[in-house]
């Protein structure tokens, strides 16, 4: 594969140490993910960190949030892992934002070859959402994808108010850094997706930085850390249940890291 250029700049591939690739955005400067491994991080920090394997055991349907669709692991992780559920008849809900289809367009073609996707345009007033939309289908096992274009802050909403979205059980925070692209990373943003959640949803990111903690706190999650991914010592995970810890409660409290708010 050749390296590209997309609606938001150039992007070079780079083959990560599990043997999968990533890209390295120009418009951003930073690379999808750890080079370790890229599936082998969103095995660790979502497949597991929200304990997708007991969803898709427990329920008969799940909704998922992918913040960032990027090169299309996240939903190829997830169709690996409904093809070894042993819940024959669970159907998923997929749902992802991405800022630059052209990107989106080429993960689908090099990531998942096999899944057709159709472009549509909806209104609601004078506004507009381009949704790509298709499903993953084996024998009675059932992905629906919706994948939003354009700025995740405008277009879910706008997916949420046409009635698009169903309760999130999961959601991976796996938006670039939060110092390249602070609006997924407010206080704002975690308490959209608050509202937009069921009860027991889980959301997990490979963020430990204390502001992104303190986003998620103030905006009334409940915050555990657990072990990183590769060289990062830990990550960031959250729920709308039970209690932060007091050791953490400490660390944030102590720690002179402001939250992240929309100017």
């Amino acid at each position: 594969m050749t390296d590209f250029k997309g609606n938001l700049g150039n992007y070079k591939i780079l083959k990560t140490q599990d043997n999968t690739e990533t890209i390295w955005s120009e418009y951003f400067d930073e690379a999808c993910h750890n080079l370790s491994g890229a599936y082998e991080e969103t095995l660790h920090n979502y497949i597991n960190g929200c304990s997708i394997p007991d969803f898709l055991d427990q329920k008969s349907e799940v909704a998922v949030l992918d913040v960032g669709f990027g090169v299309g692991v996240g939903l190829k992780a997830l169709i690996d892992q409904i093809q070894v559920s042993s819940n024959p008849t669970i159907k998923l809900h997929y749902y992802s934002i991405e800022l630059d289809e052209t990107l989106m367009l080429w993960s689908l073609k090099s990531t998942l070859p096999g899944l057709s996707l159709e472009r549509k345009e909806l209104e609601l007033g004078s506004e507009k959402l381009v949704v790509y939309e298709g499903a993953w289908l084996k024998s009675s096992k059932l992905i629906e994808v919706q994948i939003y274009i354009g700025d995740g802050r405008l277009t879910l909403p706008l997916a949420f108010a046409l009635n698009l979205i169903k309760p999130l059980d999961a959601i991976f925070q796996d938006a670039f850094s939060p110092r390249k692209n602070p609006t997924l990373w407010s206080v704002e943003w975690f308490q959209f997706l608050k509202t937009i959640s069921s009860q027991s949803v889980q959301l997990s990111t490979y963020s430990s930085s204390v502001s992104i903690r303190k986003s998620l706190h103030i905006a009334g999650w409940i915050i555990t850390q657990a072990m990183g991914f590769a060289n990062k010592k830990s990550m960031t995970k959250a729920k709308l249940t039970g209690e932060t810890s007091e050791e953490l409660t400490l660390q944030m409290t102590r720690s002179p890291s402001l939250e992240i708010r929309d100017k």
